[in-house]
């Protein structure tokens, strides 16, 4: 096993209890579609599901994390009917929840660059999209040659909340009380929802879960080359539409800004029009800000980060980057204050020191 690896290694031929990650992913309204589309375009749909889900996978183990997880031993990748389940078992409870949501992302991102959607925003209809479910837990395992049989309540319970999270007014994502507790201070460029009691079917009390509200996580590096021009096509078409989906703007900012290394004017633009449409908008706020910073308004940089922090009071880089600017102004006090509040919420102290 790895040298992180803390999970029993188990021989061939032995069961035992397993502690793994598991995400569920199904495109969102798939029913309504099969009632619509005849049986072969809707195969045909299913089939593209599928392929960019499998093809996703593959780079984001295989190529992106390049020997870091063993297929079958380490992570699974399968289809139970229609819907995508991957399992991570590396031993790193935290870092397998973290990167099961960077991959729920970057599966969202692909999938929004399906044919699908280039047809569908062409004609100017909303995207499709997909829900994803994220839990952690014990299961039971046999162990095989080429990984593990799997059992468990903890699969059902995947299962469940990818059920619910279609539900959700953001990414759709949803975490339940044991992933969220496992990810701890990896939140840092995540902005989750408050705890929400659901019932979920089959389950006889209310089960806890957490919605991905904003993510800084960066798409560019994550997401597969083939779905790349395709995504940020269909993002710029779907922002310029009149609907607003607000993970569309946060990815396709992120991608931006790392892709270029700065905020560009069009990128600016876009900010800005989010903000017109949800002034809270933290993505927008904290690149906003970054924005007039380059451009030398650190005044005007200052408001929108005033604005990012006080909507998201426990958002550590909003903070950080607001004691950077309250130190190029040459405000000692309120950098001081701002730059403990980053250090309370997760920043290490060598990132940006006290104003003398």
């Amino acid at each position: 096993m790895n040298a992180q690896t803390s999970n029993p290694p188990y021989k061939i031929g032995e069961k035992g209890p397993l502690d793994v990650a598991i995400l569920f992913t199904d495109v969102i309204s798939s029913t309504e579609f099969a009632s619509v589309l005849g049986l072969e375009k809707y195969a045909g749909y299913l089939i593209d599901f599928e392929r960019i889900c499998l093809q996703q996978c593959e780079f984001f183990f295989e190529t992106l994390h390049a020997g870091k997880y063993r297929k079958g031993l380490d992570y699974e990748v399968r289809f139970l009917g229609d819907e995508l389940v991957v399992y991570l078992h590396s031993g790193r409870p935290a870092n397998d929840v973290y990167q099961l949501v960077c991959l729920a992302i970057s599966l969202k991102c692909a999938w929004l660059g399906t044919q699908t959607n280039v047809e569908r925003v062409a004609c100017g209809q909303g995207t499709t999209n997909i829900a994803c479910g994220v839990h952690a837990g014990p299961i039971w395992v046999a162990r095989r040659e080429s990984g593990y049989d799997k059992w468990g309540y903890a699969i059902h319970l995947a299962k469940r909340i990818e059920s619910v999270s279609r539900e959700g007014k953001h990414f759709q994502i949803y975490l339940s009380d044991a992933a969220y507790k496992r990810i701890g201070r990896l939140l840092r460029n995540l902005l989750i929802g408050p705890r929400v009691g659901v019932a979920l079917k089959g389950m006889v009390a209310p089960v806890g879960v957490y919605e991905v509200e904003e993510s800084f996580i960066d798409p560019f590096k994550r997401l597969a080359p083939q779905f790349a021009e395709s995504f940020q096509k269909v993002a710029l078409t779907s922002l310029a539409a009149n609907s607003f989906e607000g993970w569309i703007h946060s990815c396709l900012q992120v991608w931006e800004e790392s892709r270029n290394g700065r905020v560009t004017d069009e990128s600016l633009d876009l900010c800005l029009s989010a903000l017109k449409v949800e002034r809270a908008n933290p993505v927008a706020l904290y690149h906003a800000a970054q924005g007039m910073r380059e451009r030398d308004k650190l005044d005007t940089a200052l408001l929108y980060l005033l604005d990012l922090v006080r909507e998201r009071p426990t958002f550590a880089d909003g903070w950080l980057e607001l004691g950077r600017i309250y130190k190029r102004l040459g405000q000692s006090e309120p950098a001081r204050h701002a730059i403990l509040e980053a250090r309370r919420n997760g920043v290490g102290e060598s990132e940006e020191e006290l104003p003398g």
